[in-house]
């Protein structure tokens, strides 16, 4: 008997379904809506993506065959997406407007901020985290015109369940409120609705003693001269292409906590510093002075303490003898030019010798990092400063009189400075 088909129905069912995505390799992106979605073709070796917005399917190529690229990728391709979508499509057409509607105009603003330098890139980027995570699946079949006091109370009872801190917590509704007085300001709600009064209690970054700092010193010197046995290296302990889960301890990881505590610089200025940022000043006082790229909307000078100028002298010795004391090179992991990876490499390493000092967590409880160092560093001036002028700290600090005040000097009891306490004119 005689099948219904015609003798190149194969070729030709294959050539006509080319650009239909081939329905083993389709992968929804973890923690997105699962309208986001990468797959495989038969017209390309690339991986592709698709997601519905405002009524269509877009789709583009990824431009890549690694499928972790892929997926990378396919990210960002929704976040820029979300910021850029078109604003009047659904506005000629409804009365009322989604949150995902409300969001895509708030963000637009938001980029221009950014573009103008106004706001970190970053802060956009949590924001926009934020949203899509929680936010828009909460409220997504909920018209803004209809969110009152008890949808928002609602969202927020619904955000304690999942163990966030207060922190974090506060930064949802600072979100949510963003998307709804952008309603407001585009008139599409006549007032903005109230919102549930959180209590946020700031806990201070642990800082060291200074038996503590010593300790620090002696373990990170001890451990950058230990041999550790070869691991294979694999996607599992290599980040941004460092092998960083098992290696040796840099050589300068003691520079790098003498230098921060001596300093007052964040971890973030740690990344980016360079020799040409440095400039060693002889005289009556003896001193770094430190001019750095701004960051966290800071770009004054520092200037350092008298043992930072030994450290820097050690070190910028120590890598001369290699090629790497340029005034363009970096002070801390100068091979490493992604910066991202050298700080991440910092943090893991700088872990593992409190780890070994048994010093991980501060006297409250606090989880200690690279950023308790500059903590330590304030922290020193204020207990051991004869006289120290709280205005000048901070400035040289790059960080205002109420962070001083709030998180800095949270930690110090009058017992600490008795003698000023007890002292006479």
């Amino acid at each position: 008997m005689l099948k219904n088909t015609a003798i190149n129905d194969d070729n030709f069912y294959i050539g006509r379904n080319r650009t239909l995505p081939i329905s083993s390799t389709i992968t929804s992106v973890p923690s997105y809506p699962t309208k986001l979605c990468i797959y495989l073709t038969n017209a390309s070796r690339y991986w592709q993506v698709r997601c519905f917005f405002n009524g269509q399917t877009i789709r583009r190529s990824l431009r890549t065959t690694n499928k972790r690229d892929a997926l990378r990728y396919a990210k960002d391709f929704y976040n820029s997406h979300l910021c850029t979508a078109p604003l009047a499509q659904q506005m000629q057409f409804t009365r009322t407007h989604s949150i995902e509607f409300v969001t895509q105009a708030m963000l637009q603003t938001e980029q221009g901020r950014v573009d103008r330098g106004e706001v970190a890139k970053h802060s956009l980027t949590m924001l926009i985290s934020r949203l899509r995570k929680q936010i828009i699946p909460f409220f997504q079949h909920i018209a803004v015109e209809d969110i009152d006091y008890g949808q928002i109370e609602r969202f927020f009872n619904y955000l304690c369940t999942l163990s966030y801190k207060p922190i974090t917590l506060s930064q949802y509704l600072t979100a949510l409120r963003k998307v709804i007085n952008t309603a407001q300001a585009n008139k599409w709600i006549e007032q903005v609705p109230q919102f549930p009064k959180l209590r946020i209690t700031s806990t201070a970054r642990g800082n060291f003693s200074a038996s503590e700092y010593l300790l620090l010193l002696r373990t990170a010197k001890k451990m950058r001269n230990a041999k550790l046995p070869k691991r294979k290296v694999t996607h599992r302990n290599t980040q941004g292409g460092v092998f960083a889960s098992y290696a040796t301890i840099p050589y300068e990881m003691a520079w790098v906590i003498g230098f921060m505590v001596n300093s007052f610089v964040r971890p973030i200025d740690i990344k980016l510093i360079q020799h040409k940022h440095v400039q060693v000043v002889r005289g009556e006082h003896c001193y770094l002075r430190l001019s750095l790229p701004e960051t966290k909307r800071h770009k004054a000078q520092i200037i350092t303490l008298p043992a930072a100028v030994h450290i820097y002298e050690q070190l910028r010795q120590y890598f001369a003898k290699q090629g790497l004391a340029k005034e363009d090179d970096y002070l801390f992991l100068p091979k490493l030019q992604d910066r991202q990876s050298a700080i991440f490499l910092l943090e893991k390493m700088f872990k593992r010798v409190l780890e070994a000092a048994n010093l991980r967590f501060g006297t409250q409880g606090q989880r200690r990092t690279l950023y308790s160092l500059r903590h330590s560093a304030i922290t020193f001036r204020l207990l051991y400063g004869q006289g120290i002028d709280l205005l000048t700290l901070a400035r040289n600090a790059r960080t205002s009189l109420e962070m001083i005040d709030k998180f800095y000097a949270s930690e110090l009891t009058p017992e600490m400075n008795v003698g000023m306490l007890h002292s006479r004119r």
